[in-house]
């Protein structure tokens, strides 16, 4: 009896917060970052502001639900890579006692330090070289909100994780769109951050089987 009632029961999949993060004002003049490595010489775009082709919406934005229910966290550390003396992906995601594991992809020596904020005060959570040729490092900063990468070597690199309680983030892509899947129905607070504008936050409600855009958009000074 109890077997045939729980296969009566619904099985939720969820609804999913789903958008593109926009901006108003004028985009910064788009800027070059050159590169003095022997090892990766050159000029690269700065992923510090990267706006769509349309010139409305933008990457390397990372949205999150603040008030999601929390869950395991993910054996698997999160993932950057120093490529081309640039740590990819720029901005990500990761949920809170989740490593990070950095790689070193280019024939030069990196050093990986990485920063928090504690109290509104900067704070080094580790600081490790690595030698030429493909290494990985894996750390546990033991940190939540905002984690910062830096290159001691190349003052140009800087990479962000941002640790949440919760696994429903997403960062946008070079169209400024997102999805973040798999949402239990209910009532919350949306964030969009970005390294050089700030956060915006919005309300949604999410209801099963359909995806809810909260409009997110970021001013520029």
């Amino acid at each position: 009896m109890a077997v045939a009632l729980l296969a009566t029961l619904p099985t939720w999949a969820g609804g999913s917060v789903a958008g593109t993060v926009t901006f108003k004002g004028t985009a910064p003049q788009l800027r070059k970052i050159e590169r003095t490595d022997a090892a990766c010489t050159g000029a690269v775009d700065d992923p510090s502001f990267i706006a769509s082709k349309d010139g409305k919406a933008l990457a390397n934005v990372h949205v999150r639900l603040l008030d999601a229910p929390a869950g395991p966290v993910p054996t698997t550390p999160v993932s950057v890579n120093q490529n081309g003396c640039m740590y990819v992906p720029h901005v990500q995601g990761a949920v809170e006692g989740q490593k990070i594991a950095v790689k070193n992809s280019d024939m030069t020596m990196h050093n990986v330090h990485a920063w928090g904020k504690k109290e509104d005060q900067e704070k080094s959570l580790f600081n490790v070289a690595q030698p030429p040729g493909p290494r990985i490092v894996e750390k546990d900063p033991k940190a939540s909100d905002v984690v910062k990468l830096k290159c001691d070597v190349h003052p140009w690199m800087t990479a962000y994780v941002i640790y949440s309680k919760n696994a429903y983030f997403a960062t946008t892509d070079s169209n400024g769109k997102f999805d973040i899947t798999g949402v239990p129905p209910g009532e919350y607070t949306v964030e969009a951050w970005h390294e050089t504008l700030g956060t915006v936050t919005a309300k949604v409600k999410v209801t099963e089987g359909a995806a809810v855009d909260p409009k997110l958009t970021l001013s520029v000074k």
